[in-house]
């Protein structure tokens, strides 16, 4: 056995003592102090006095028993359990991937390769290259969302234009809010932190749905300008904080202040929270992100109401009321005073009753049997007509949310 490797004393005890020696290294820097580590736990400084508190209320998301009100316990436990072997979904390297990424390389450790099924799944499936900030404009009908919404997409790679963001998926945070409690009942709840606010992924064509087909929202999309590391490093933290529990409260630690979070995580140094001071209103969240340069492009997506309020406007005044009749089942869409039209005007005529019969058909519940056949003849009628470009979408307001709220501030 003369080529057997032979282990002497001082080499077996320094694999032995290097956990204990990252462990020393961190203490005697004092990196449980940094504060991308602070923000990495959601920490911060007591109201009353010295030390540091969790804004995470999920006893799953520490590896400390001491972990809510001491980042550095919590800093030395996970330091332990992503060291120790195996691997494993269970493993502390699964379980909090951008904690064990961010200590790895603030310590110089050797690079994780653990074998963990379900995260990797999970990044596979969400293939994300860019995040898009999408705000949704104010709902005067819900107090819960009177002063808007937002929510972070998770963009594919564009490999061409014909890469459909619809089907991409979303990052969200909100309220779990019992489903029979009635709107005031919300809105007191919501104000003195009667909800638990849980962190979901949904696609975004059930975004659009919501928003702009049911509630009539315009919404608003600002892509970041994150590189794939702090990409990636964003989601990775969105896995540690899924489905766990952060207190909602209306005012401050809303669905803005959780995505401004996660964008602090992602870019350690934007500091977007120290913004906040007594509340977090999404359109003013929007403007920080803005005025930090995290933006590349605003993209405006207008709501089913705004849609269809376009197309009907640019009629003339006898071609809305003959919308109005055909909508209302008064005319057939291929009656003669329709085929009377110069087809341009006949086109644009059948594109805007279509979108009114949609929209109906989502915001006032027209029964199936009336809006379907009726959707069905001006579809028909309008696919004999070539060569004439659908109605235009309507152009994004002169001034954004965002930019109103500086107007005002």
């Amino acid at each position: 056995m003369g080529n057997s490797l032979r282990i002497g004393p001082a080499l077996l005890w320094l694999i032995i003592s290097l956990p204990l020696q990252a462990q020393t290294l961190a203490a005697d820097n004092s990196l449980h102090l940094d504060p991308a580590w602070l923000t990495l736990i959601h920490y911060q400084p007591g109201k009353f006095g010295g030390g540091y508190t969790s804004q995470a209320d999920d006893p799953e998301f520490f590896l400390s028993e001491a972990g809510k009100t001491s980042p550095k316990a919590e800093l030395e436990a996970t330091l332990e359990a992503i060291q120790q072997p195996g691997d494993g979904n269970n493993h502390a390297r699964c379980r909090f991937p951008a904690r064990d990424a961010w200590l790895r390389e603030r310590l110089d450790l050797p690079a994780n390769n653990a074998k963990c099924p379900d995260y990797q799944q999970w990044m596979e499936t969400l293939n994300t290259e860019s995040i898009t900030l999408v705000f949704a404009a104010s709902y005067l009908n819900s107090p819960s969302s009177m002063f808007g919404h937002t929510f972070l997409r998770l963009d594919p790679p564009q490999d061409d234009e014909q890469t459909n963001l619809l089907l991409a998926n979303t990052i969200s945070y909100a309220a779990d809010a019992a489903a029979h409690d009635s709107e005031l009942l919300f809105a007191y709840r919501g104000i003195f932190g009667g909800y638990p606010g849980i962190t979901t992924v949904q696609p975004y064509y059930e975004k659009i749905r919501l928003y702009s087909d049911i509630e009539h929202r315009d919404l608003w999309e600002y892509k970041l300008n994150l590189s794939q590391h702090e990409v990636d490093f964003m989601l990775a933290h969105a896995w540690e904080i899924r489905d766990r529990n952060f207190d909602y409260y209306f005012f401050d630690e809303n669905c803005a202040y959780r995505l401004l979070a996660l964008i602090d995580i992602a870019r350690p140094g934007t500091n977007l929270l120290g913004e906040v001071s007594t509340h977090a209103i999404p359109s003013d969240t929007v403007r920080w992100v803005v005025d930090k340069d995290l933006v590349a492009e605003v993209h405006y997506r207008a709501s089913a109401a705004t849609s269809v309020a376009h197309s009907l406007s640019t009629l003339p005044k006898p071609q809305q009321t003959l919308a109005a009749a055909i909508a209302n089942g008064y005319v057939k869409p291929g009656s003669d005073e329709v085929l009377a039209l110069p087809p341009q005007e006949r086109a644009h005529l059948l594109d805007a009753t279509y979108d009114y019969v949609r929209y109906q058909s989502e915001a006032d519940s027209w029964p199936r049997e009336i809006a379907a056949p009726l959707s069905h003849s001006l579809l028909r009628e309008r696919s004999k007509i070539d060569g004439i470009a659908p109605l235009a979408q309507p152009k994004a307001p002169q001034v954004r949310d965002d930019q109103a709220m500086t107007r005002f501030a």
